[in-house]
């Protein structure tokens, strides 16, 4: 028997597990004796141990499987099946940790692996015969490619670099400083002028496969990149990684084309059908999504599993897809390009209205300029003082909120917005008042769910406005000669439709009498009323 612990799993920064948080189950031996090894699976319909990756040979008679008992330290596993028929047909067997990658050659005759060890193996696929163990990472290696030719195989390390190797000798050709944090995907253009790489950076660098010089870097995800391929005809890039996306990228102009959302986790794995019509995304959301290339528009993928998925790739006639998980893989049929209907659309959020009051009233004897924009402007007496100001909710949905914005204006002392020697002001209490649409009384007081500011001087929160203390009230020290906001949520019950006269009241009792605001504006929260149905149609006539 065994038992399963779950431990962190130690890898650097970039796609690697611990950097993005994960924690993987891994099976510790208990204290009791060893059984006997299981019999290999003898077709994948049997075979229930990780794959994290997977090849087909270009005539699509076989498929390559890599990954193991674990994703980390346990030996893994290269095994060959029989594409028609899914019987294990081979091993290539002699890694010491799991196996993260695998490569066949266009020609069919090298493969190559590489471990978590940073081991790289490269293979006499025919023979199943080992030609060269290519050690030069220090760390965890997760992708590889071969070059068009099979001249060359590039592998990307942990460490950021990418080493290209000749394939006949099995020396370095060059190693390139790739990646601030892991490379954790690489792909060479189908012309083998190029070479793509990913990485925990958030990029995608394009270099000279020549050289390797760089060419460009594609920017726009907002986490560790996972996976890239390239379209069959070169003209388009598709990268997925740790921010639940996938991006389309036109190697024309090294620009975006569009995202491709939808996956709730990871995007581990992408696609593209042989034609180049259509690619296939995989997720550790245990889903398979398909897209239309040209549209980027979702089709209908084949049904989700629940296990996470860690590869997917077309057979070459692009009828079926491989998909492998941590319990195995199967093929599946290609299923017919149909649309996803697309999501219906969020309901319309509320919108801020600036509010242009009707008429303006001061307890102390000030006056207000009321400018086109709803900008209010005091001037005159100044003591404790009441503003009262009078309007009409606009046309449109029922009332949300409220806003209240003070103003900095260079006519102010400090440019305010308030009218103390200092600037500042102290707003004591904020209420209004509505009435039925249509009438002129205001009768019924607004409740308020809460309030919040932008800048709340210390002891003189917003919070103090919503109480009947003189004394508490929202102010702005520290803050003066700047634009300040505050808003207002009404409460869910209150009802307050366009078209209802309101009553706003400002009220302003600080000691000293001076510390009223100077210039404000207020602005009001609606909903978006739903459109008017649509008229019904005539019958027509006889």
């Amino acid at each position: 028997m065994r038992r399963a612990t779950r431990i962190p799993v130690w890898l650097s920064a970039g796609c690697g597990l611990a950097a993005l948080g994960i924690l993987a189950v891994l099976p510790v031996a208990a204290q009791e004796p060893a059984a006997a090894a299981p019999a290999p699976a003898p077709n994948l319909p049997a075979f229930t141990r990780w794959i994290i990756a997977a090849d087909y040979t270009r005539d699509g008679a076989q498929l390559v499987t890599a990954g193991g008992e674990s994703l980390l330290y346990r030996p893994g596993d290269v095994v060959v099946w029989n594409a028609a028929d899914g019987n294990r047909i081979g091993d290539l067997a002699g890694h010491p940790t799991a196996v993260w990658a695998v490569k066949v050659s266009k020609d069919g005759t090298l493969a190559a692996t590489a471990g978590y060890d940073g081991l790289v193996k490269l293979w006499d696929l025919p023979a199943r015969a080992l030609k060269a163990d290519l050690k030069k990472h220090k760390g965890w290696v997760r992708s590889l490619d071969f070059s068009p030719d099979g001249t060359k195989l590039a592998t990307g390390g942990e460490d950021g670099t990418v080493v290209v190797w000749d394939t006949a000798t099995n020396a370095e050709v060059r190693a390139i400083t790739a990646h601030a944090a892991a490379t954790t995907c690489l792909a060479f253009s189908p012309d083998g002028a190029t070479l793509a790489t990913g990485g925990g950076d958030k990029l995608v660098k394009l270099w000279n496969a020549a050289d390797g010089a760089e060419k460009a870097k594609l920017e726009g995800h907002g986490d560790a990149l996972w996976t890239l391929a390239w379209s069959p005809d070169g003209t388009k890039i598709v990268s997925g990684g740790a921010d639940r996306t996938a991006k389309l990228w036109n190697t024309a102009d090294n620009k975006e084309l569009g995202t491709l959302a939808g996956h709730k986790d990871w995007v581990t794995s992408a696609a593209f059908l042989p034609d180049g019509s259509r690619l296939a995304t995989a997720s550790l959301d245990g889903v398979v999504k398909l897209w239309d290339t040209a549209s980027r528009a979702e089709q209908y993928g084949p049904e989700a599993i629940k296990s996470s998925l860690w590869t997917v790739t077309f057979s070459p006639d692009g009828k079926s897809l491989f998909i492998g998980s941590h319990a195995g893989g199967r093929i599946v049929p290609v299923p017919e390009p149909k649309l996803v209907p697309p999501p219906p659309p969020p309901p319309p959020q509320p919108q801020w209205v600036a509010l242009v009051p009707t008429a303006f009233t001061s307890a102390a004897g000030a006056t207000a300029a009321i400018g086109a924009d709803g900008v209010v402007l005091v001037t005159g007496n100044r003591a404790k003082d009441t503003y009262t100001l009078k309007a009409v909710v606009p046309a449109g949905g029922n009332l949300k909120g409220v806003r209240l914005e003070a103003l900095a204006d260079d006519t102010l002392p400090a440019k305010g917005p308030g009218r103390a020697d200092n600037g500042n002001f102290v707003v004591s209490t904020f209420a209004v008042q509505f009435g039925p649409a249509g009438g002129a009384e205001t009768p019924t007081a607004v409740k308020f769910a809460g309030a919040k500011a932008d800048f709340e001087q210390e002891n003189y929160g917003i919070a103090g406005t919503l109480d009947d203390k003189a004394e508490s009230g929202w102010a702005i020290g520290g803050g003066i000669g700047a634009n300040h906001v505050a808003s207002y949520d009404l409460s869910t019950d209150v009802v307050v439709p366009a078209g209802s006269p309101l009553s706003i009241s400002i009220d302003q009792q600080h000691a000293d009498g001076t510390h009223a605001l100077g210039k404000f504006r207020l602005h009001l929260l609606q909903e978006v009323p739903p459109p008017a149905p649509a008229p019904p149609a005539e019958a027509p006539k006889p």
